[in-house]
C-alpha cells in the first residue's frame, strides 16, 4: 500500500472505476470505498485505491431497482460485472468538512458520505493466469498473492 498525496484529488479521477466495496462503520464514523483506479504505478498491470474519510456522516442515495436496496451501509462486489462509479460530486460543506456523492446508477443509485479528513491508498498489481478464467493477483511491490475482490484486505477484509 502506497499512501496518496492528495485523496481528494484522488477521489475525483475515479470515475467509470469498478467498485470493489464500500463500508461505513457509524460506530467510528468511518467510511472505507475500495476502487479501480485508473493511474497505473510502473510496471502494474491492474491498480487499486482505498479511500478512508473519517468524521463520516453517511446517506444511501437509493436507486429504482429493489434487489439492490438491500445494499445499505455496505456493499462488496463478486467477481466480474460489478457496478461502476458514473459520477462524483464533491463540495466543501463548511469548515474542515466535505461532501462527497458517488453515482453508481439508477438501479443502484448511490452514496453521499459528509466527512472531516480523507486518507487514501494506491496499489499496484501483477497477475498471473493459472487457468481459463482463473488469475492470482500480487502486489508489485512484496509479491504477495491478495484476493481481487479483497485487495485491501486490511481495510475491508475477505471472507472467513
Amino acid at each position: 500500500m502506497e499512501p496518496m498525496r492528495d485523496p481528494r484529488a484522488a477521489l475525483g479521477h475515479i470515475m467509470e472505476a469498478l467498485v470493489f466495496s464500500y463500508v461505513y462503520e457509524p460506530e467510528r464514523a468511518t467510511f472505507t470505498l475500495v476502487t479501480e483506479y485508473p493511474f497505473k504505478s510502473p510496471g502494474s498491470i491492474r491498480e487499486f485505491a482505498a479511500f478512508v474519510l473519517s468524521a463520516a456522516e453517511f446517506e444511501r442515495l437509493a436507486g429504482d431497482l429493489a434487489p439492490y436496496q438491500r445494499f445499505q451501509e455496505s456493499y462488496q462486489g463478486s467477481g466480474p460485472g460489478g457496478m461502476v462509479v458514473q459520477d462524483v460530486q464533491q463540495r466543501d460543506v463548511g469548515p474542515d468538512r466535505h461532501r462527497l456523492e458517488l453515482w453508481f446508477g439508477d438501479n443502484f443509485g448511490g452514496v453521499a458520505v459528509t466527512y472531516g479528513e480523507a486518507r487514501g491508498w494506491t496499489r499496484g498489481s501483477t497477475a498471473e493466469q493459472v487457468g481459463p478464467r482463473q488469475w492470482v493477483y500480487r502486489d508489485l511491490r512484496t509479491n504477495e498473492p491478495f484476493d481481487l475482490d479483497y485487495p485491501f484486505p486490511k481495510l475491508v477484509g475477505g471472507p472467513a
